[in-house]
């Protein structure tokens, strides 16, 4: 039992590690391939392309060429509509900021070329290329810990996989903390719980499909309200 723990730990330091390596490292690439931001083609596209192409060479190192093992594959994933409810907690944020932002006259203009910006690199790139990072690689690589775990709300397990997933890709948020201070806790607490659903969905299936999915409803829902009120009432 004590070398099982152990194991466990060293495992999950392994990941946590390899997490920061990567993230480290994509920072470092994305300074060396600058691009502006005035530009139509965001900074974080460089963040984002070498982050899945990195976890993506170590999911083919560590299983030999089978990324099936680590959700590249439809798994026991079933589209159905109750997957799209995904979008209702950050809609509901996301209208509750544009009013605070009516009261206060904050309200920034409609731009279509932004717009598509960031359904492109936002929407639908970041959704991507963060789940093969956080849920493709790291929750994978600590599948063998799925044991170890704790009950939620006595319907929902989550084991521990999934716990660090979500914890790491709140965590990975704290970069946004030069630009918007101290709200930069609330960014990291949603993206842990949006990270810790999609993980959650991720071993339900063994696929990244629905992560993918539910990610990128997220950042739907933390946008689009706000669009449509802007364009109906600013």
């Amino acid at each position: 039992m004590k070398n099982q723990k152990l194991l466990a730990i060293s495992r999950v330091l392994v990941a946590l590690l390899m997490g920061l390596a990567i993230s480290v490292i994509t920072l470092q690439l994305t300074r060396l391939f600058s691009l502006s931001e005035d530009g139509f083609i965001p900074s974080s596209f460089v963040t984002h392309t070498f982050m899945w192409l990195l976890s993506l060479i170590i999911i083919y190192i560590l299983t030999k060429g089978k990324p099936q093992e680590y959700g590249f594959t439809k798994g026991d994933f079933h589209l159905t509509p109750k997957i799209f409810l995904w979008v209702v907690p950050t809609g509901i944020l996301s209208a509750l900021n544009f009013i605070g932002s009516r009261l206060t006259g904050e309200i920034e203009q409609a731009n279509a070329l932004l717009y598509l910006k960031d359904i492109l690199f936002i929407w639908i790139y970041a959704s991507i290329c963060e789940e093969i990072f956080t849920r493709g690689l790291l929750q994978s690589f600590l599948s063998p810990l799925t044991k170890y775990g704790f009950m939620l709300a006595k319907k929902w397990r989550i084991s521990l996989p999934v716990l660090f997933s979500g914890l790491y890709f709140g965590a990975m948020h704290i970069v946004l903390v030069t630009r918007i201070g101290p709200a930069v806790i609330v960014v990291m607490t949603m993206a842990a719980g949006l990270g810790i659903v999609a993980g959650y969905h991720r071993e339900k299936t063994d696929s990244l499909i629905p992560a993918i999915i539910i990610h990128g409803l997220f950042n739907i829902g933390g946008a689009l309200p706000m669009w449509l009120l802007t364009c109906l009432f600013a």
